[in-house]
């Protein structure tokens, strides 16, 4: 065998005789011939494995006897020649067959309207138009054309006007079926809205929804973007929720947990009465820091630093000249920003940028005699760094409470302590530093010192399990009014506290088996203090079973606040079943109206110059599906 395997191997010709270099089955690659000193078989009827080595006899071009040494011997060589085999068949067949003259018709042919491939791919070209928020009239650009001719020369691509009128509204239908039934009838929600007017003077009011789902999840979706063609008085404001709410989207207002706008008046009148309003944390910020902006001192130092930024902003001589001085400085190119009056943290960043820049600007300033006037005097650069010392802390809480997949009203007390104890004065401050903490501080105080909006506050963070019992300031006004919410569900009163008990039975179940917090064990303990009283449960009165989760709740431990407290409620909802409810109605509940300004970005993209043929339904339309088609997809 040994010399067989030599002689085999320097004959450098096992599978590569011309029997089975061109041979049809996939069995020869494991089967060879012994070769003579020309390289060529010395017995046709005797190949040999090219693994063991082993002669197999056969017949002709008869491959059963080798498939069978494969199937006994060797399995696994066997089990890869049968995937072979089924790979090359097809393969084989459709190489030496010839495409028929009508085949050949049938493959230029374009496909039938009403066919399945063409709704397919006109549903795929509606997607990419929505989602990647692209103009209709990009499927009469002859670039568009041409890219689906080498994809599939067999579509046919419609006009502008079948996807305007036909494939983008059954696919916003779609959509917004799927988010309905996804939404549920018997779900608490919040509200976010705010209005926005085009580059064509249309005012649009867009509506955003954000609700915890049973297996707690935070969910947010967008309602719509619709024209308000009215006068923005209060009335209207609130006919238009309502109407979008109720006859739109068939959801019931008693639900609704709470609406955040901003502190314009006419939200404030057209919500804060009957509804749970609560102001948006970022607008309140912005207006506070406003007041602090409004010294005299600072107002005029900002005013001469905005006309320094606008030279070097308009000019490209300034810019290079800025780049130069930046390398030579050894200082990051950065360019120089602008404030916006509609966001306060825009000054900061201009403060803080140009402070950055100070040695390169002053540079390129100085080498001008005739840009010597907009260069800063000492006292407004004393002024500027003030401004930073004292705003750098708050900076970034406006877009900490920014976000839509996470409870944020809970938070609104510990940032406002932070910012309180920030703001504090303290014995080294200067008088224009003083001036600035004091006004910024009185401002924001006032804006949350009503009674109101102090119990919702307080419920919200008294329902996070973070945050219980280091930030709640009214436990028993809390506790007081959560009791009496109970009390009216029992008389049959409002039904938006609660869900009914068969609603609250119902998450339970799912979610028994989901134990994933890091507090599982303070729940079973729990339920171990508290498992004699459980038989007779169901026999007490809604208040007796609150009060006991009161006890309960009141008596574990706040959990690290980098955890997420609707998990630890998804843990802990059998234990505290009423308090669930609540937390689901609070938590639900958003601090700033960031998403709907969120909207208006993706309409200010739809509604460009481009676009002047949209009417204000399909804007809506586009809109809707912008912000909600990728997210529906998944469901």
């Amino acid at each position: 065998v040994k010399n067989l395997t030599l002689e085999l191997s320097q004959s450098q010709n096992i599978g590569k005789n011309p029997c089975t270099e061109h041979s049809r089955s996939a069995i020869w690659k494991y089967f060879a011939y012994e070769a003579n000193e020309h390289g060529k078989p010395k017995d046709t009827s005797k190949p040999i494995c090219k693994r063991c080595y082993r002669t197999v006899l056969t017949k002709g071009a008869n491959t059963t006897n080798i498939a069978k040494h494969l199937r006994d011997r060797h399995p696994d060589l066997y089990k890869e020649f049968l995937e072979k085999k089924d790979e090359t068949r097809p393969a084989t067949k459709t190489t030496q067959s010839q495409p028929t003259l009508p085949a050949v018709f049938e493959q230029q042919r374009k496909y039938e309207a009403n066919s399945n491939e063409a709704k397919k791919l006109n549903r795929a070209v509606a997607v990419y138009i929505c989602m990647d928020q692209v103009p209709v009239y990009t499927v009469e650009k002859p670039g568009f054309k041409q890219l689906l001719e080498h994809l599939n020369n067999r579509y046919a691509l419609p006009s502008r006007n079948f996807f305007m009128h036909t494939e983008i509204p059954a696919l916003y239908n779609e959509t917004k079926e799927i988010v309905m039934n996804h939404l549920g009838r018997k779900t608490f929600f919040s509200c976010t809205t705010d209005l926005w007017t085009s580059r064509a003077t249309s005012t649009f009011m867009a509506v955003t929804l954000q609700f915890v789902t049973e297996t707690w999840d935070m969910q947010s979706w967008c309602l719509g973007c619709v024209g308000l063609n009215t006068e923005h008085t209060a009335e209207c404001l609130r006919e238009a929720l309502e109407e979008m709410i109720q006859e739109a989207w068939k959801l019931d207002m008693s639900y609704m947990a709470g609406i955040t706008t901003d502190n314009a008046s006419a939200n404030k009148k057209a919500f804060q009465q009957d509804f749970t309003w609560v102001p948006c944390f970022g607008h309140n910020l912005h207006l506070a820091i406003n007041k602090g902006l409004d010294i005299d001192r600072v107002s005029g130092s900002l005013s001469r630093l905005r006309k320094t930024v606008s030279a070097f902003s308009r000019s490209p001589k300034m810019l290079r000249q800025l780049k130069k001085k930046q390398k030579d400085l050894q200082l990051p190119e950065h360019r120089m920003i602008h404030d916006e009056p509609t966001r306060w943290d825009s000054a900061y960043q201009m403060v803080e940028r140009f402070l950055e820049q100070q040695q390169a600007v002053c540079s390129v300033l100085a080498d001008d005699r005739k840009k010597w006037h907009l260069m800063p005097k000492d006292s407004d650069i004393t002024v500027l760094e003030t401004v930073k010392e004292v705003l750098s802390p708050v900076s970034s809480f406006t877009d900490a409470l920014s976000g839509e997949k996470h409870t944020t009203l809970s938070a609104v007390l510990p940032l406002s302590w932070k910012i309180f104890s920030t703001l504090t004065v303290e014995e080294g401050d200067s008088n224009l530093k003083r001036q600035l903490k004091d006004n910024i501080r009185e401002d924001l105080r006032q804006r949350y010192e009503k009674t109101h909006l102090q119990l919702i506050l307080n419920t919200a963070t008294f329902l996070d399990p973070r945050f219980k019992d280091s930030f709640v300031t009214l436990r028993e006004e809390v506790k007081q009014n959560l009791m009496i919410s109970v009390d009216l569900l029992k008389a049959g009163g409002q039904s938006q506290q609660t869900s009914s008990p068969d609603d609250k039975q119902q998450p339970a179940k799912k979610t028994k088996s989901n134990l994933k917090s890091l507090l599982a064990n303070i729940q079973g303990e729990k339920k171990s203090e508290h498992g004699e009283g459980s038989s007779s449960r169901e026999d007490e009165g809604a208040e007796t079973q609150l009060k006991n989760e009161f006890s309960v709740y009141e008596k574990m431990p706040e959990i690290s606040a980098g955890e997420d407290p609707l998990t630890w409620w998804r843990t802990h909802e059998t234990t505290l079943p009423h308090l669930a409810q609540f937390a689901k109605k609070y938590l639900c509940i958003s601090a700033s109206s960031s998403a709907s300004e969120r909207v208006f970005s993706t309409s200010g993209l739809i509604c460009s110059a481009r676009r002047a043929r949209l009417t204000e339904e399909h804007i809506d339309m586009l809109v809707f599906l912008a912000q909600n088609l990728k997210v529906a997809k998944h469901l």
